[in-house]
């Protein structure tokens, strides 16, 4: 019964009491993380159904137009960045470079780069074959919408960044080994984005698993190299923003509503389907290569 006690007391996420057991250890840096992210998530969601009473809608009931939901969504997302980083400070008592937050803002730069630079590796083929056609610059797009996608997708990327391979990857990679603490890490993040990979068949499914756990280590990688977030926080915010609103194709199943560019997607094996070209096989091809060169070219501090 004490030893039950103790195993109860080490896995307290509101305990700084050192723990040496590392199965132990790693089951309370994961407590943690769902623990912050639900209370962030019953936060977000009161003031979110709260406000769209305000303004004639009951967001229980799916009234709100799908771009201010979504919108509505990453917002929130400012409230689990914010009890992390408190969370952190307050409750662990450890600084915020601790979990990738340190002052070298600059790679998120070059972050943008290597994301672009990706994303064009993808887009260019599909183009020239056909497999994507381009259709010219959408002239009624809402600059507005726009705007606030911009800066909402690049509050979601930094979220699932600090939460993934800021406090998960950085916290776990102090007490176990290396490899394990990325593929939990990985893991992690690629399970959050199964929603709708299955909805266009098996096939279609298993390119998309396979894309988000190479992306997710070249997230970890890059993240590594820098000994920061902000990096990886840059690939993913140009990944996500560009396709959705400024290639104009859908992302993680994810329908475009406001882009700069009228593209449609005709062979829908080759973009992935519904779910977009994160179930491409040519994005499989694309992730790999950039993943070796990564490999190659990058050590890990």
């Amino acid at each position: 019964m004490n030893k039950v006690l103790s195993i109860i007391k080490d896995l307290n996420p509101f305990s700084n009491k050192k723990v040496d057991n590392k199965i132990i250890y790693t089951l309370k840096i994961l407590l943690s993380v769902f623990i912050v992210y639900f209370a962030s998530l019953v936060v977000a969601e009161g003031i979110i159904i709260g406000g769209s009473y305000l303004f004639g809608y009951n967001a229980t009931d799916k009234q709100m137009p799908y771009d201010i939901m979504l919108l509505c969504t990453f917002y929130g997302y400012l409230i689990t960045i914010f009890l992390f980083i408190l969370f952190t400070k307050k409750i662990n008592k450890i600084e915020l470079n601790k979990i990738g937050l340190d002052k070298n803002i600059k790679t998120f730069i070059k972050g943008i780069i290597i994301g672009i630079l990706s994303l064009l590796l993808i887009i260019i083929p599909l183009l020239m074959i056909g497999a994507i056609k381009f259709y010219g610059i959408n002239n009624n797009i809402n600059w507005l919408f726009f705007a606030l996608y911009l800066f909402g997708y690049l509050i979601q990327s930094f979220m699932e960044e600090l939460i993934c391979r800021g406090y998960l990857l950085h916290r776990l990679k102090e007490r176990i080994p290396f490899v394990l603490a990325v593929t939990i890490s990985v893991l992690f993040f690629s399970i959050g984005h199964f929603d709708k990979m299955f909805d266009n068949g098996i096939l279609i499914g298993i390119i998309g698993i396979t894309n988000l756990l190479l992306i997710s280590l070249l997230f970890a990688l890059i993240t590594l190299k820098n000994n920061n977030i902000y990096g990886a926080t840059g690939f993913h915010f140009v990944w996500n923003f560009a396709l959705f609103n400024i290639i104009g194709l859908n992302l993680s199943g994810l329908e475009i509503t406001n882009s700069i560019f009228n593209m449609e997607a005709v062979n829908k094996f080759l973009t992935g389907y519904s779910y977009g070209i994160e179930s491409s096989i040519i994005s499989t091809i694309v992730l790999i290569i950039v993943l070796l060169y990564a490999k190659k070219n990058i050590s890990i501090k």
